[in-house]
């Protein structure tokens, strides 16, 4: 009775909506307290249900009134109502909503939105309704496709209606499009899960936690992306791991590997692949081909029991290292070594196709020393394996085998692009700026290499402004205008008043990256960290220290990074100072966010490039024993972390408690003891000097 009650209300509510404007009738999906119900088709998949609850979920933040769900019956008036044109059961109501099942039929992620005497929400396939349904909640009601790496509650509304005619979404313009958590340190940490994964790895020693991969895979998919490679080092062999599998594939979305983890199988699962067959065996396709195959086989069976796999294909070493770095076995000439990995990815394909029983999504990810082999031309792909390209990582700018290596008809190709990297960075910030992107994935869709984008994003909450820019090009990339994208961007999270000066910020933000190198490398936070370790790896260093201090390599280190890190340091102060004053503009209940997204990671590049300028003015200062004068120096670069340390706690508020627990690659607060240890080493010996 309270839903019939629910359905005779919004029905009137049709009438009165249409009577007010005869131009465009409105349909209420919400007043007061009434809302409308949701009607599913019967027989529509678990990634549909999923969104649905979601959805339900939405409107509830948004209105306070949870919608009832209808699941049996004819679609009723004023309700919101799914469909999927593949699914048998939902054809009447596809036809009943104004929507021919047919124009639908066969395509690839399309839906519409159509107003009528419900609002029909259908889908060509189930992500095509899946997106539709996220859809309706930031369309209609409001919702933050990333609200939940924000933080903030969605915004109140009493009354919702539909007073346009909808919308009909076209095939996307890349076929996969998704994401890679990669080096996933921040994430895991944030919310530890009690469960061990068994490998000896300092940063992967524990899965993402449930809670956290669900708001992952939630954020995707409202964003439109269908892939991720939901974490390093996988292993479908362990419960926790298959989990995360699985709760992806339930989502709809396709799951790929790790480009070091062919058919899932890392050096880890290797090694325990056999230690569980009472056998040690060497990580090595050249010393132990036979048995490298049979672990191969052994997980392509069991990826090849989800709906959804896209193959990783290649051969690479442990430590996402080349294979030869640690194999003495390994050939030593660039032809040898390319067909060893062909020879390997043949293989592999052979076993993909025995375990599924066809020719599924395959790719070949021409990472590091994958893309200078086939530059050179020595790499060799069976036909139905997608290759795709790689940015190098520091520079974020695509290699020479993606200008130059001509297209072979009939394959389809991709590119593995990088917002979050660990190495130069960025990593505990944001660092390539939305020009940068939209300028290499023109060249990309240029080419024609659209078949597959795979963004690696770290632990995304840093880079979930590259994330949703890459996810909107990659959808339609025709037209995509950083400037107007970023503006957009800002008005929706930190409001229309603020938008002219946090657009400013951002570019401000962008524009204090100094120049690292002449390929267009910027220095991003990993740089300073690395040469800042390994300043204070030297200096802790009682029996070498005097003696290195005074070697040509250490004063060229100093002369080069101690004005780049001054400069940065300087640039960055600059960029909070003009970010405090935008502050002010902003919405109280919305400043969070900014302070997050970027105070925070502003006060980061310059704490850690200060810390970095002073190191290298503490070392010289040293090596010419003015061991005072060092002393101060190293006591500023430790005040300059401790400050950081301190600062970014803002960004660990309410849902993001515990954010900064599983800094374990930049590792931060090492640093800071290591420094602190070091500026008090100098300043016993300052002392000593005096006496």
């Amino acid at each position: 009775m309270k839903n019939a009650k629910a359905v005779m209300i919004f029905s009137v509510c049709l009438v009165l909506g249409s009577l007010q404007s005869w131009a465009a009738p409105e349909l209420c999906l919400a007043d007061g307290d009434r809302v409308a119900p949701i009607w599913v088709a019967p027989g529509e998949s678990p990634a549909v249900h999923l969104a649905i609850r979601d959805l339900m979920r939405d409107i509830t933040e948004v209105t306070g009134h949870a919608p009832a769900l209808i699941v049996t019956g004819a679609p009723p008036a004023g309700a919101i109502w799914m469909a999927t044109a593949t699914n048998p059961d939902a054809q009447a109501a596809l036809s009943a909503g104004g929507v021919a099942p047919a124009t639908l039929a066969g395509k690839w992620e399309n839906y519409v939105i159509k107003p009528g005497a419900g609002l029909l929400v259908a889908g060509s396939d189930e992500r095509g309704t899946v997106f539709g349904v996220y859809d309706v909640a930031t369309r209609y009601f409001g919702v933050d496709p990333i609200a939940n790496w924000t933080g903030l509650p969605a915004a109140k509304r009493t009354r919702v209606v539909v007073a346009d005619g909808g919308v009909t979404v076209a095939t996307p313009a890349f076929h996969f499009r998704g994401w890679f958590l990669n080096d996933e340190d921040l994430i895991t940490g944030w919310h530890l899960s009690p469960e061990r994964r068994r490998l000896v790895h300092y940063y992967f020693h524990r899965p993402i936690a449930p809670e956290v991969y669900e708001k992952v895979f939630e954020t995707a998919l409202r964003l439109r992306c269908n892939t991720l490679i939901p974490g390093s080092y996988i292993d479908l062999a362990a419960a926790c791991d298959r989990q995360i599998v699985e709760a992806a594939a339930r989502r709809g979305l396709f799951v790929s590997q790790h480009h070091t983890q062919p058919l899932g199988v890392s050096a880890f699962c290797f090694r325990n692949y056999w230690h569980d067959r009472g056998q040690k065996l060497e990580f090595s396709y050249m010393k132990n081909p036979r048995q490298m195959e049979e672990v191969w086989a052994h997980y392509a069976g069991l990826l090849a029991k989800y709906p959804n796999v896209i193959w990783q294909l290649g051969l690479r070493g442990a430590g996402d290292r080349a294979f030869w770095a640690a194999d003495p076995n390994a050939p030593k000439t660039d032809s040898e070594r390319g067909a060893l990995v062909s020879r390997a990815i043949a293989c592999q394909w052979e076993l993909v196709r025995k375990a599924t029983g066809a020719a599924p999504p395959a790719t070949a990810t021409l990472w590091a020393e994958g893309s200078g082999l086939h530059a050179k031309g020595h790499l060799r792909f069976p036909a139905g394996i997608a290759v795709v390209f790689a940015d190098e990582g520091a520079t974020q700018e695509m290699q020479a085998d993606f200008r130059d290596i001509a297209r072979e008809p009939g394959r389809n190709y991709g590119v593995y692009y990088h917002a979050a990297f660990w190495g130069a960075g960025p990593r505990l910030v944001q660092g390539v700026p939305l020009e940068r992107i939209a300028r290499n994935y023109a060249a990309i869709a240029g080419k024609g290499d659209t078949y597959f984008s795979i963004l690696n994003v770290g632990s995304i909450r840093e880079v979930i402004l590259q994330a949703e820019a890459v996810a909107e090009l990659t959808w339609h990339s025709a037209g995509f205008a950083p400037d107007a994208f970023l503006r957009r961007w800002c008005a929706r999270e930190f409001g229309a008043a603020a938008a002219d000066e946090t657009v400013r910020a951002y570019q401000a933000f962008f524009a204090a990256y100094v120049q690292h190198s002449k390929s267009g490398a910027l220095l991003l936070d990993g740089i300073p960290r690395f040469t800042g370790k390994a300043l204070l790896a030297t200096a802790l260093d009682r029996d070498t220290f005097p003696a290195y201090g005074g070697r040509t390599e250490l004063y060229k280190t100093l002369d080069r990074y101690q004005p780049l890190a001054g400069a940065s340091a300087r640039n960055f102060r600059a960029v909070v100072e003009q970010a405090t004053g935008a502050l002010a503009r902003i919405a109280p209940e919305r400043r969070p966010f900014f302070v997050d997204n970027l105070l925070v990671q502003a006060e980061t590049m310059a704490g850690v490039c200060f810390w970095l300028e002073e190191l290298c003015q503490g070392t010289r200062a040293f090596t010419t024993l003015e061991v005072s004068e060092a002393a101060a120096h190293a006591r500023r670069a430790a005040e300059a972390l401790g400050h950081v340390l301190e600062y970014r706690k803002r960004a660990e508020w309410g849902p993001w408690a515990n954010w900064y627990r599983g800094d374990w690659r930049m590792n931060l607060p090492a640093l800071y003891e290591d420094t602190t240890r070091l500026a008090g080493q100098w300043a016993e010996w300052a002392a000593l000097e005096k006496k």
